[in-house]
């Protein structure tokens, strides 16, 4: 095509005859059949240059490209791709094109990561982290940046490559932005610190990063629309998203059932079991959605067109009421309350608290309040078994109906979180009214392990219960 004496003759002409789709010769269409037609795609690549649809050096990018990603396994195809990459490299294509660069690193990477070259590997991605930098994909690099502190760890350089990691996870978590891009940037560098922690059976601190894991899980399933942000890693629809959301929570819950176990903590562990086997149920079920779903397209396909019609009327029905519905239900508040003195202080502001005159609950609140007063009132708390199904059976509720009821109610608080409150209070009451009862009593008639009720404790107020009821003399 490029011998006719029609083609092009000017660079911005070859890329606009490159971007109309005229020629088949450009890179687009090699890297569209590279993965199973790898010498064709060198064809087509070769034939780009030749008709001026592309530069000598971005096609030593694809052609290194298509060797370090097809023939798995053949290291005479790998050497060809560093070898390109190396030559490139001479040309000091860091000074000419720094997209070049990056892809250039990147390719190395996979190629040393194949080869098993962990020196190599390290290397690279080091420079790759610079170059990412450099061109302001800071997640990019910070996912790069969690590889190679775990990798520095199992190296036997334990502290450098904790100290990457969690410097990671500290930038992530302070970005002032916080999009999807993020959030799958700290999963995956949370990961690998839990990890590497693991493999030194550091339990106790896995479980803060784990729970920290399913939080913002849970944030993103309850608020998707915050974290949209375009990302080409971002699920595209409900489905994907609830794939994405079960392949780590059931990942995180494994950890957590796992690290509860070795520390002898049977409860959390019990607790964490049920949550495994609801997201499998949940998964199960949306796979049997998605089948009949399918079915159902087929068979409206085949129907008339009126029965289209009358189809399409109903689905915008429904349409409008789940957003008129989506539109009265979009309100939520969250007061987070830390209280974090100690003694006499934090006693004082307990005590103030209780004080406080009980403010009107809204008509919206009442289904709520019932809960919140049976649970209160008929100590349902102080049952070690109590769980999440027993109020859902008894109030005859669905499980996301009282999720829901947790965030707007009780400061969008766990059901365990919420119920460990409720003993919480019920244990300060017996503190200071029943000095004469041991902390161990107080522990079981609150429906908790002495062990826990002094973690709750230590988390919640900063202080041990044996410190509080001093602080009340």
């Amino acid at each position: 095509m490029g011998c006719t004496g029609r083609g092009v003759t000017t660079s911005q002409e070859r890329s606009r005859k490159s971007l109309s789709g005229d020629t088949l010769y450009t890179d687009a269409k090699a890297m569209a059949v590279y993965d199973y037609l790898p010498e064709r795609a060198l064809l087509i690549i070769d034939s780009a240059v030749a008709v001026g649809n592309l530069s000598e050096a971005w096609a030593d990018v694809y052609r290194a490209k298509i060797f370090s990603q097809t023939m798995k396994f053949d290291f005479r195809r790998y050497d060809s791709a560093q070898a390109i990459c190396e030559r490139l490299l001479s040309r000091d294509v860091q000074q000419a094109d720094t997209a070049i660069y990056k892809n250039v690193l990147e390719i190395l990477v996979n190629v040393s990561r194949l080869q098993e070259d962990t020196a190599g590997w390290l290397r690279r991605s080091q420079e790759l982290v610079d170059v990412l930098h450099r061109q302001g994909a800071r997640n990019k690099a910070l996912r790069t940046e969690a590889e190679i502190g775990a990798s520095l760890y199992y190296m036997g350089q334990q502290a450098q490559g904790l100290a990457m990691l969690d410097r990671v996870i500290n930038t992530l978590n302070a970005s002032p932005v916080f999009k999807f891009n993020e959030l799958d940037a700290l999963i995956i560098a949370t990961k690998r610190e839990i990890g590497v922690l693991d493999s030194e059976g550091r339990y106790a601190e896995m479980l803060p990063l784990l729970h920290h894991i399913l939080e913002r899980l849970d944030d993103y399933e309850q608020h998707p629309q915050d974290y949209h942000d375009g990302n080409f890693r971002e699920p595209v629809d409900s489905t994907g998203r609830a794939d994405y959301i079960h392949f780590y929570r059931s990942q995180a819950q494994g950890f957590l059932t796992a690290a509860y176990t070795a520390l002898g903590d049977r409860d959390n562990m019990k607790e964490t079991f049920y949550e495994i086997e609801h997201t499998v149920r949940e998964a199960t079920a949306r796979e049997h959605i998605a089948r009949y779903r399918a079915l159902e397209h087929q068979l409206l396909r085949t129907q008339a067109e009126h029965r289209s019609h009358i189809m399409l009327i109903i689905a915008i029905t429904a349409v409008a009421g789940l957003l008129l519905l989506s539109l009265f239900a979009v309100y939520t508040y969250s007061q987070k309350r830390r209280i974090q003195q100690k003694s006499h202080a934090l006693v004082k502001l307990i005590e103030e608290q209780k004080r406080q005159p009980q403010k009107a609950v809204p008509q919206t609140d009442q289904a709520f309040q019932a809960i919140d007063t049976a649970i209160r009132t008929e100590r349902l708390y102080a049952d070690t078994n109590f769980q999440r199904k027993d109020i859902c059976e008894r109030f005859n509720i669905r499980r996301e109906v009282l999720n829901q009821m947790l965030t707007d109610h009780a400061n969008g608080l766990s059901f365990p979180a919420y119920i460990n409150s409720i003993r919480l209070t019920e244990a300060c009451r017996l503190l200071k009214d029943e000095p004469a009862k041991t902390v161990n009593a107080i522990a079981d008639e609150v429906g908790l392990m002495p062990r826990n009720l002094r973690r709750l404790f230590v988390e919640q107020y900063g202080m041990t219960p044996t410190e509080y009821r001093e602080g009340l003399k």
